[in-house]
């Protein structure tokens, strides 16, 4: 389609006579919850909103901006039903309510020209789900992924350039024109050596077709389940909590000593807790003998909310993983067949996360509340960590704020087992969040590629990604082929 750029200076600033223009409206759809644990609990989300709305209209001569919170999926209809009185949408997603990802795609198929918004490890996932979704179903629209609001007020400015007969896709076009003229450049990538000593792709195979694995809290319990030749066993809490039962608890608390003892501090929780996550670190032991394996996932999460577990894995998933097995959360054979495969080839521990984009530093924050703190392998050096709660901030909560290594090259994939499709990157790591916001460890990865590419696979992966320390892109993808997946680069 032929692109119409009059009235347009390279930025996407019209050059009209302000003056003689009608107001342009907006529909401002805010996707937020109160008490979200993204990006954490006790966030202001009316006052994010507020300060966001004063940017737009501050930034944005010419655009009326109309504030429309929806909190929960049945708000939506008030964002419909405004679609004869606006000329179209900017959705900002501030917090991390899964239920109005739906949301998204419902306003994106009205066919007026939208934008949608990320609020920087807060509506993360639902916005790199939902807006992947509208990108896939081939609707016009543009994502914005910063930390530099200005990138986003850039952007709005082509709302008040809309004219009579614009169509969305044009309008598309030029936000996504503006937008990248933002984006950082991508640096040299000089990263620190790295010898990563790798396994023979026959023989990774044959081992990853050997592997087996446990999935507790999701399933029908008993049942087992083919992964490309990896088995995996569904395993109810009933069983687990017979073991969490007859756990010593002193030698549970000599590993809660262990664990506080090698923290640089223990931030917020109490030792009780600390104590209860070493016994159910001792119950995943006997788990794991009783089936002859080294690698479990857990519906921790779901479990622990159901009360259905008496704590959370965290730490002694962290354990597992720094020992050579596998500790895996939230229940996921995708999470985990990918951490198998990253082990199996380069034999280190990799780390399941929940990315965030950041197009103005050209960086991803890889977040999640379980990691290693043995980058490089068992035998390898250990980096600092902390002892924290969880995202949620639930003082029952205990897990390993880890504070990973910076100047390598990381890769970081997923594998999709039921559509046999693998997707991957690659960042240099070049630092540690401690942000009051998202999960505990926030690893900084700079892109390595174009970040532009990333944002519309999430709904085909999941929000999850799976990181390993080392220049191993070309490995994994002949590992991934010869497991019969096909391999998509998304940067």
């Amino acid at each position: 389609m032929a692109l119409a750029t009059g009235g347009w200076t390279a930025s996407g600033i019209s050059l009209t006579d302000e003056s003689k223009k009608k107001t342009v409206r907006v529909g401002l759809v805010f996707l937020s919850k109160p008490g979200s644990s993204w990006p954490h609990p006790k966030f202001d989300v009316e006052a994010r909103e507020k300060e966001i709305q004063k940017l737009l209209k501050d930034g944005c001569p010419g655009v009326e901006f109309v504030p429309v919170p929806v909190r929960s999926p049945g708000d939506v209809q008030k964002a419909v039903s405004m679609k004869d009185k606006v000329d179209g949408y900017l959705v900002y997603v501030v917090t991390l309510t899964w239920p109005l990802t739906a949301a998204i795609t419902t306003i994106a198929k009205l066919g007026r020209p939208i934008v949608v918004a990320d609020e920087y490890l807060g509506g993360s996932g639902v916005f790199m789900v939902g807006y992947s979704r509208i990108c896939r179903e081939g609707i016009p629209a543009c994502g914005v992924a910063t930390t530099r609001m200005s990138d986003l007020v850039a952007v709005a400015r082509c709302f008040a350039d809309l004219k009579p007969g614009t169509t969305s896709e044009a309008f598309a076009q030029k936000c996504q024109r503006v937008y990248r003229k933002t984006f950082a450049p991508v640096g040299k990538m000089k990263c620190l050596a790295d010898h990563v000593k790798l396994t023979d792709i026959g023989q990774a195979v044959s081992r990853f077709r050997k592997s087996r694995f446990l999935i507790v809290g999701r399933g029908r319990s008993g049942q087992e389940q083919d992964f490309l030749g990896a088995r995996g066993t569904y395993i109810g809490f009933d069983e687990f909590n017979a073991l969490y039962k007859q756990v010593d608890r002193q030698q549970a608390a000599v590993w809660a000593e262990k664990w506080i003892r090698e923290a640089d501090k223990v931030v917020e929780p109490a030792p009780e807790w600390i104590r209860k996550a070493g016994a159910v670190y001792l119950a995943n032991l006997e788990l794991l003998k009783r089936y002859d394996t080294d690698t479990v996932t857990m519906n921790c999460l779901g479990g622990f909310g159901a009360g259905k577990l008496e704590a959370y894995p965290c730490l002694g998933f962290m354990q597992l993983l720094n020992d050579g097995g596998h500790g895996v959360c939230e229940a996921i054979p995708d999470d985990t067949l990918s951490m198998l495969m990253a082990r199996i080839l380069t034999g280190r521990p990799s780390y399941v996360s929940d990315p965030v984009l950041d197009t103005a530093k050209n960086q991803v924050v890889y977040a999640h509340c379980v990691a290693t703190t043995k980058a490089f392998g068992t035998k390898g050096p250990s980096n600092m960590y902390r002892i924290r709660t969880l995202h949620d901030l639930d003082p029952r909560g205990t897990c390993a704020q880890s504070f990973l290594p910076v100047g390598y090259m990381t890769t970081s994939f997923r594998t999709n087992f039921a559509r046999k499709t693998m997707i991957i990157h690659q960042a240099r790591s070049v630092g540690n969040l401690d942000a009051p916001r998202g999960c505990r460890t926030q690893l900084v990865g700079e892109v390595r590629g174009d970040i532009g590419r990333m944002f519309d696979q999430w709904d085909r992966f999941g929000w999850h990604r799976v990181t390993v320390y080392g220049d191993v892109k070309g490995p994994l993808t002949e590992f991934g082929k010869a497991l019969g997946l096909r391999v998509i680069e998304e940067a």
